[in-house]
């Protein structure tokens, strides 16, 4: 019998690890957060597109924290562009620090927008309870979501709490539909999650960016770490996050860049460009 080639000792690869896999970077936000600013929706720079997010962290983690720090920086990025972030809890102290205008239904929207405001926070407060609460949102939710479904809508929307978000149906398929097409209208969509497991699957096959903070449970590791790749190279990586720091990882999907980083700049109001063009097509028709 003839031997093959090769060294016939040589231990298998093992199929459990991505044997390309590089332990991300540490880098605070201050520093990453300009080649993320040139990065974002520029994955190919002959053809920029807007990009979707999903965003992971228990209350309290950083995850709208850190939103209101991309989309702040964002805005001088791309002061044309509008940005607004649904928010459905009866209060949070986050959206003062953030320090975009507060509206609470559309016509409100139009209006600030043709003042020149581009950045906001969709914010339908109501004081009820239950079932007659969660209709009072799907209904204001889908309708912002409808009127803004139209060619060159030019908006980055941010959905502050998707768990809820997900049990009003109405909002869900809209939802569905701005991950799978909203690319084709100029809608980019960013979904922020206590924990990935029970999301619809096009949460996570139709976001290119994913950021996740430390999980509280070390029951979720695995399925945390299996939304960056091989569970057995991301485990311990999500292990060595400092979570007193607010430590997360971000990962480009398409780029398989990915970096460790924290929010070491505090979180404040700042004055925003504003603009007067943009969404005037898009304001007339509705």
């Amino acid at each position: 019998m003839t031997t093959p080639p090769g060294n016939p000792g040589a231990a298998a690869p093992d199929y459990r690890y991505d044997h390309t896999f590089t332990r991300p970077e540490r880098l605070p936000w201050s520093q990453l957060a300009p080649q993320f600013a040139l990065a974002y929706g520029r994955a190919d720079p002959a053809d920029p597109q807007p990009e979707n997010m999903e965003i992971f962290g228990q209350n309290t983690s950083g995850k709208t924290y850190w939103l209101g720090k991309v989309y702040q920086e964002q805005a001088f990025v791309n002061p044309d562009r509008v940005r607004i972030i649904v928010a459905t809890k009866p209060s949070d102290a986050i959206f003062d620090k953030i320090g975009f205008t507060i509206v609470s239904g559309w016509d409100q929207l139009v209006s600030k927008v043709n003042d020149g405001e581009r950045n906001f926070v969709f914010w339908p407060r109501t004081r009820l309870m239950g079932g007659p609460k969660k209709n009072y949102h799907n209904e204001k939710i889908t309708d912002l979501l409808d009127r803004l479904w139209t060619p060159g809508a030019d908006t980055d929307i941010a959905v502050d709490d998707m768990g809820y978000a997900e049990k009003l149906a109405d909002v869900k398929d809209r939802i569905e539909q701005y991950l799978r097409e909203g690319r084709s209208t100029g809608l980019g969509t960013a979904l922020l999650k206590q924990r990935p497991q029970g999301s619809t699957r096009l949460l996570q096959s139709e976001t290119h960016w994913t950021v996740a903070f430390k999980p509280k449970f070390r029951s979720d590791l695995e399925w945390w770490a299996e939304a960056f790749g091989s569970r057995r190279d991301w485990m311990p990586v999500f292990d060595s996050l400092d979570a007193m720091k607010r430590e997360f990882l971000i990962k480009h999907n398409r780029s398989n860049t990915a970096y460790i980083s924290w929010v070491d700049e505090p979180l404040a109001p700042r004055e925003l460009p504003k603009r007067r063009r943009g969404l005037a097509q898009l304001l007339g028709r509705r």
